[in-house]
């Protein structure tokens, strides 16, 4: 069993004594999920695989939010409460000039041009090397404003 899905499972055992129904509904779900995966794959997930799982949870978190009406503020103070519980389990996220600096590192190491046709070498390597630092997302984002 993987470091964090211990810590997850201790975290859950919490909130379910101190009766946090939302804190043990999110845990819950992400534990089925890690330990579901290594049922699958038959030995302990490294902690990169596991925040797999949590970083697909606030993805999913974040397009729900975007589609949650604008007079149903309960649900988006649930879901951001949410958001900030999935949060708490990840490394510290990376500014967006931290990865500007890392973009612009990556292609001078490999002496890559700023050009569109280069974006996917240069995702790989960030999403590899900085796995749950930073997302996809954001780093397509800042991607399309270097890359021409």
């Amino acid at each position: 069993m993987g470091e964090l899905l211990l810590q997850l499972r201790k975290d859950n055992m919490k909130a379910m004594k101190e009766h946090d129904t939302l804190t043990k509904g999110v845990l819950s779900l992400v534990i089925s999920a890690i330990a579901l995966a290594e049922k699958e794959a038959g030995h302990t997930l490294e902690k990169n695989d596991e925040l797999a799982y949590i970083q697909r949870e606030i993805k999913q978190t974040n397009e729900t939010i975007e589609s949650i009406p604008e007079n149903r503020e309960d649900l988006k103070e649930e879901a951001q409460k949410k958001l900030k519980l999935l949060s708490s389990y990840l490394p510290k996220q990376l500014t967006e000039d931290e990865i500007h600096q890392i973009i612009e590192g990556i292609l001078q190491e490999k002496g890559l041009e700023p050009l569109k046709r280069n974006q996917g070498p240069v995702m790989r390597e960030i999403l590899d090397k900085y796995k749950g630092q930073t997302d996809g997302k954001t780093v397509n984002r800042i991607l399309g404003t270097i890359l021409h």
